[in-house]
């Protein structure tokens, strides 16, 4: 009789480590098994740095007003990330420096009209990184992109402001 076990695929042992009872049981670990040595920092502004050619392209066609948009909007989710980690969360760990607002404040300004009212873009910025990022734990843990909760709240509340796009050039 033949042997019908298919001798050529050889099982790696899984890793283990010493139970209670003296034998080994394998580690479980959570997703991702395999690490490639990135960093939420490094990710964050690889991205920010992908945009680049989006900011060129919204300045050449909307001018200052876009410029103005996108400045405001990073500075504000920033300075809401700060302020509402250091005195609402009160964490010790600031995480303003891992990118995420940076982003967020950038994606935020690219989904505005290049005419809206700073005041409008603050409040925007309130609600993206306020509710729609650190209500839900902060940055991984949020089940909506934090930009686009930013942007259908403006949407809902202010219409005529957010429907009102100046045509290219005309800043």
């Amino acid at each position: 009789m033949p042997n019908t076990s298919n001798s050529s695929q050889v099982s790696t042992p899984l890793p283990t480590r010493e139970g209670q009872g003296g034998g080994s049981r394998p580690i479980i670990s959570l997703s991702p098994h395999v690490h490639g040595g990135d960093s939420v920092q490094r990710n964050m502004y690889g991205v920010c740095i992908a945009l680049v050619p989006a900011l060129i392209a919204s300045l050449y066609f909307f001018g200052l007003g876009s410029a103005i948009v996108l400045a405001t909007s990073v500075a504000a989710c920033v300075f809401f990330e700060w302020a509402i980690t250091r005195f609402i969360l009160d964490r010790e760990r600031l995480t303003i420096c891992d990118g995420s607002a940076v982003l967020t404040g950038l994606l935020l300004g690219f989904n505005l009209p290049s005419n809206l009212p700073i005041w409008i873009i603050i409040i925007g910025a309130l609600v993206a990184i306020g509710i729609g990022k650190m209500t839900f734990g902060g940055l991984g843990t949020n089940p909506f992109n934090p930009a686009l909760v930013g942007r259908v709240f403006l949407l809902i509340s202010f219409p005529v402001q957010m429907t009102s796009w100046p045509l290219s050039h005309q800043m």
